[in-house]
């Protein structure tokens, strides 16, 4: 005979294994399929390998979706409650700049283990490399088959399969698959948090560079980010671009996208900053001129890219002109990184389809949608892991309610 669950959650990651915990401590019989050989793996790749579990700032500020959705969302799962829910666990946590919220281990296991012993304390079913394929909904039912063509029914199902990014830490289409095989809508994926491919092959000599700056984005309306910019071989990376990578990805749909960077955002009053350099160094070479205040490749590419005299000190006219290309130096976006270097999707289901306030399906009572699946994304920062980790958690008090009232 069929076995009968009161839940069955389709994916083992950060929204998925907190929901389960939460179901099964309130004494129901709860399974996780996970396709992958074992659970939890994106979360021990998150932030580096040491998971950004939450951030303090976190508010409907730093994600693109409805507003409304997050404030009902974090009114029920807020920073502190986040924060005291894996202390709970055992797991001792560091705050660290810009309110990022990191295990005090140094490391993502920290996380994922406390999570799984906590499971397994609590009689949570996960089977791995067992996918969900097809999910039937039947009366006051639902019937779910794996790629092993075992069938499971439960009262409740939860899709918290995730999505396509990262698709070597077990990132698919499937999730989107099995909820537009149940009626719902898909806003197509593309990648974001990832890093950007620029036109220019001049600014590969940077390759390595890291510097804190401010970049402005020529999207409509314009977006900006400040934080460290990382030069790569085919462009550049780090926060700087990747919080306003999701901008650059649509805009990028249109055709290639300019960015300025900012090498001096610190400076109050730049003009005045070079006036007073200017009357004190100005008899050296560029070079020179620019020792303390750039890395040593970026002056080299600024004195090839302006035609500079290397060996003469800066002329009174070339100051403006240097300044104005060190305040916004541009450059073209052609492209963002794939998906294999992408930390989140953009897109996934449409949370319309959703009740804001349960997670649970417009469409399907008893189906509960949650994390990255739908179509919710976040800066970086923290962000994304609180979002899947309190749509987890609304979704199995709400399930909770539904056996005990």
């Amino acid at each position: 005979m069929d076995e009968m669950y009161d839940v069955i959650i389709v994916g083992a990651g950060a929204s998925g294994l907190i929901c389960a915990l939460e179901c099964a401590r309130a004494g129901l019989r709860t399974l996780v399929l996970e396709k992958d050989p074992q659970p939890a793996r994106k979360i021990l790749a998150s932030g580096n390998g040491r998971c950004n579990v939450t951030n303090r700032h976190v508010s409907s500020d730093y994600y693109y979706t409805d507003p409304a959705l997050i404030e009902k969302t974090l009114s029920r799962f807020s920073f502190q409650h986040c924060w005291d829910y894996f202390t709970g666990l055992g797991v001792l946590l560091t705050e660290e700049a810009q309110g990022r919220v990191f295990p005090s281990s140094g490391k993502s296991t920290a996380v994922a283990e406390a999570l799984k012993i906590a499971l397994k304390e609590e009689g949570v079913e996960i089977r791995c490399a067992q996918p969900a394929t097809h999910i039937r909904v039947a009366t006051a039912q639902f019937i779910v088959t794996t790629q092993q063509k075992d069938v499971f029914h439960a009262h409740h199902v939860v899709l918290a399969c995730g999505s396509c990014a990262y698709p070597q830490l077990t990132g698919t289409e499937a999730g989107y698959n099995l909820a537009k095989s149940l009626g719902h809508t898909i806003m197509p994926p593309r990648p974001v948090l990832g890093g950007l491919c620029l036109k220019e092959r001049a600014m590969t000599r940077l390759s390595g560079i890291k510097c804190q700056v401010r970049t402005t984005a020529k999207t409509t309306p314009p977006t900006q980010a400040e934080g460290e910019l990382i030069f790569t071989n085919y462009g550049v990376n780090g926060p700087a671009v990747l919080n306003i990578s999701h901008e650059i990805s649509q805009a990028l749909q249109a055709g290639p996208v300019t960015l300025e960077i900012n090498f001096f955002p610190q400076l109050k009053n730049p003009h005045e900053f070079f006036r007073q350099r200017l009357a004190q160094f100005g008899a050296r070479k560029p070079k020179d001129f620019f020792t303390g205040l750039l890395n040593e490749g970026i002056t080299n590419l600024l004195i090839d890219f302006k035609g500079l005299i290397k060996n003469a000190p800066l002329q009174t006219q070339d100051t403006k002109r240097i300044l104005d290309t060190l305040m916004a130096w541009p450059v073209t976006v052609t492209g963002i990184r794939p998906w294999q270097e992408a930390m989140v999707a953009a897109g996934g289901v449409k949370v319309s389809e959703i009740n804001y306030n349960t997670f649970e399906s417009r469409l399907h009572p008893g189906l509960f949608i949650t994390g990255e699946l739908l179509d919710v994304d976040g800066k970086s920062g923290g962000f994304n892991l609180h979002f899947a980790w309190a749509s987890g958690f609304i979704a199995a008090q709400t399930i909770k309610e539904k056996y005990h009232g």
